[in-house]
């Protein structure tokens, strides 16, 4: 599958390359979601065009559990883009984790199931299959939870942190990354959806990002740059 740079740059955070750094350090501070969520952002290019939606969705799961999901849609270039990530509730670890891009050039599809202290990997693509597998250490989090983990570290000026992120459903093999957070102060920040006070947070994650979370107890991601496209919050539903 021959997959062009606007599909790269929504791989987020998994998109990124990156050591095989290993931090087993536990940042999660408090959750501040209600048990149901949904968030809906535009996309724009690095031409300040929009080219997609995102929508991030919190659901309950299972006992103690949280399904995270995520769904970009990028018309003009006909792909679409689902992940989902089972977490236990409280400390957001991995349980398991699904992906699934479909483009003109075909579909990718990948599971992760996380037992013990491995993740076990199946992906299908237009190339065929294969199996991975990686060690995980006693604190990690799935590539595909970052957007929320972000939201639930200890926000005061000048707090910074890392973690080690498993990127398991990715394009390439599945590895380790250490993720680094920096919140660096407020600041007002204007999107379609408001007007907010937001936290401002340096990600140092393979390239350099930025996001933007509200001061209030809710830590709502308002704007996001990954480095080559910029996600800004137009609709927001709690349940």
């Amino acid at each position: 599958m021959r997959l062009g740079a606007t599909i790269l740059a929504m791989l987020l955070v998994a998109a990124c390359s990156g050591g095989d750094s290993v931090v087993s350090r536990d940042v999660v501070d408090q959750i501040p979601w209600p048990e149901t969520e949904t968030a809906t952002y535009r996309v724009l290019n690095d031409d300040a065009k929009e080219v997609g939606t995102m929508v991030l969705t919190v659901e309950p799961g299972e006992e103690g559990e949280t399904v995270l999901r995520q769904h970009f849609d990028f018309p003009e270039t006909g792909f679409t883009n689902d992940a989902e990530v089972v977490v236990d509730s409280a400390e957001l670890q991995p349980r398991s984790s699904r992906f699934q891009i479909d483009g003109p050039e075909g579909v990718l599809d990948c599971e992760a199931t996380y037992e013990g202290s491995e993740v076990k990997v199946h992906r299908v693509g237009e190339d065929g299959a294969r199996d991975d597998t990686l060690d995980v250490p006693s604190v990690a989090h799935d590539s595909w939870s970052d957007l929320f983990v972000w939201r639930t570290i200890t926000f005061s000026q000048g707090f910074d942190t890392a973690y080690t992120d498993m990127l398991s459903c990715v394009l390439a093999k599945p590895q380790r990354l250490e993720i680094k957070l920096d919140v660096t102060g407020s600041e007002e920040v204007e999107v379609p959806f408001g007007t907010f006070e937001a936290w401002r947070v340096e990600i140092e994650a393979g390239r350099d990002q930025k996001a933007w979370f509200t001061t209030d107890d809710a830590h709502i991601l308002v704007r996001y740059d990954n480095g080559e496209q910029v996600f800004e919050l137009t609709d927001y539903e709690a349940e």
